[in-house]
């Protein structure tokens, strides 16, 4: 059965729906190919202090040929703490936003990661991996990185569409991997990826926590798989239902929304920078201020900040409530002045090389973006009336950029219905910057007997910002136990 989502939109939109439905996988592509894991010794030292071992699990390039060309995925094994009652697989997430390794990034963070999962740490191995094309994962190398200061995504004259269609173009061409890898990067060959884990580490149902791109991944997973879904906890999820444009239209809304809560909280916390004054008006300035060629990023070779690195900089740091709030005053503040050191440091994470193009290739084998100039167009006019300050230029909208020009090899939605054979566990927070809250309730909607647990907080998902929703989490996991329905998370 097909989704329209053409009623989500304005009129003008319609052509921009998606509705080729999400199959699940038959005959020999269906089946995961089984076999235990060789588990070693890790190459980064940093493993040692969670007691990691390393592994690999062989995957075809495509999986309609299963004889074809495979790669190795890069999965690193935490053991539980206590007596093993089996698997959790998890993405780490990646707080800049973009995917990449989560392997590296569980190395950086686990600590952290592990403190908000006692119980399943205690009872459950956890699995990271890394998604086909990133990290240790037979990774993508372009040649051309995805994201150059000198190009606008935000194409609305002939001259800036020729060029993000140029550049666009001449990114793609320049990736390189394993020989048909880029033609296979998106959520329908990364499902049948997480089935072969699932098989290889012996567990008859997949246990999965997956946060943003990783709730997706889950939902299309429970989609194509519903006789094999276990606890499956969906986190801050992309909403595979919405098109591109649809995306970055509410997340233009959603991180808008969170700037306001930003601007409140300076005018009454006296710690803020810019306390006591117009928090949007500054904002503003600095963001013409550096158009203007007027905010340098203080390198040893320095170069200006454009005003998009300002707003996508800002949006990363709008994520991150409360702990990311106050260097975002403080930033704004050094960049009135020119100094636009703090958002140069957060711009570079953001879009750091190979994994943040690799990400790139992967959101366009599904999504496809707005074709011609008058749409395009239109859809910066939209966003940008709901952004008066952020300006509508979030991480789905740069995603959605990137792919204008480019062919999809898959797009899809889910099934209008899709009924797992387990109860999936959807959370999220009211004031999302990235994933809208409107992402998550109608996600639960499309799942048939999930639970949906709301944070009435900010912050970019409930599992890094809430520790009634840690809990909620945390106890599914370890044991089953599901909340009561439609749960409201005050802290």
């Amino acid at each position: 059965m097909t989704v329209v989502l053409g009623s989500r939109l304005p009129a003008t939109f319609a052509g921009l729906t998606l509705v080729a439905a999400l199959a699940a996988p038959t005959g020999t592509t269906a089946a995961a190919p089984a076999g235990a894991i060789a588990w070693t010794t890790c190459e980064q030292p940093a493993a040692a202090k969670y007691q990691a071992r390393c592994g690999t699990v062989r995957v075809p390039v495509d999986w309609a040929k299963p004889s074809g060309p495979s790669i190795a995925l890069a999965l690193l094994r935490v053991p539980a703490t206590g007596d093993s009652t089996g698997t959790v697989v998890s993405d780490s997430e990646e707080l800049a936003g973009y995917g990449g390794s989560q392997i590296s990034f569980f190395l950086q963070h686990g600590g952290n990661y592990l403190s908000r999962l006692p119980r399943t740490h205690a009872t459950k191995d956890i699995v990271i991996f890394d998604p086909r094309g990133l990290g240790g994962s037979a990774g993508v190398h372009c040649a051309v990185p995805g994201h150059d200061p000198a190009v606008s995504s935000f194409a609305t004259s002939v001259g800036t569409y020729d060029r993000l269609l140029a550049h666009n173009a001449a990114t793609f061409a320049g990736c390189q991997g394993t020989a048909g890898l880029t033609a296979h990067m998106g959520v329908h060959d990364q499902v049948r990826d997480l089935d072969a884990i699932r098989s290889a580490l012996g567990e008859s149902r997949l246990n999965w926590l997956g946060q943003a791109d990783g709730g997706e991944r889950g939902a299309a997973y429970a989609a194509a798989y519903p006789g094999r879904t276990g606890a499956i906890v969906l986190d801050a999820a992309v909403d595979p239902n919405r098109s591109a444009a649809v995306r970055a239209i509410d997340a233009a809304s959603a991180e808008e929304t969170a700037f306001t809560h930003f601007a409140t909280w300076c005018d009454t916390d006296t710690t803020c920078a810019l306390h006591g004054q117009d928090v949007g008006k500054v904002f503003d300035q600095v963001v013409a201020k550096a158009d203007a060629g007027g905010v340098s990023n203080q390198a040893p070779s320095p170069r200006p900040l454009t005003g998009a690195e300002i707003r996508i900089t800002a949006g990363q740091y709008l994520a991150g409530y409360p702990f990311a709030w106050p260097g975002l005053a403080a930033g704004i503040a050094s960049a009135a002045n020119g100094n636009g050191q703090t958002f140069a440091t957060y711009s570079a994470l953001t879009y750091t090389d190979p994994d943040y193009t690799a990400s790139r290739i992967q959101t366009c084998a599904d999504s496809p973006a707005p074709a011609g100039l008058p749409r395009l167009r239109l859809l910066a006019q939209l966003v940008r009336r709901s952004a008066p300050h952020t300006g509508g230029l979030s991480i789905a909208w740069e995603a959605m950029a990137g792919c204008v020009g480019q062919p999809t090899a898959h797009p899809y939605t889910l099934p209008a219905r899709v009924r797992p054979s387990s109860s999936i566990l959807v959370t999220g927070t009211t004031g999302d910057p990235i994933s809208p809250y409107a992402w998550t309730r109608s996600l639960a909607s499309d799942l048939a007997g999930s639970r949906l647990v709301t944070a009435t907080i900010d912050g970019h998902g409930a599992f890094d910002n809430s520790p009634c929703a840690d809990g909620v989490i945390d106890g599914y996991l370890a044991n089953g136990t599901l909340p009561a329905a439609n749960l409201v998370c005050r802290t």
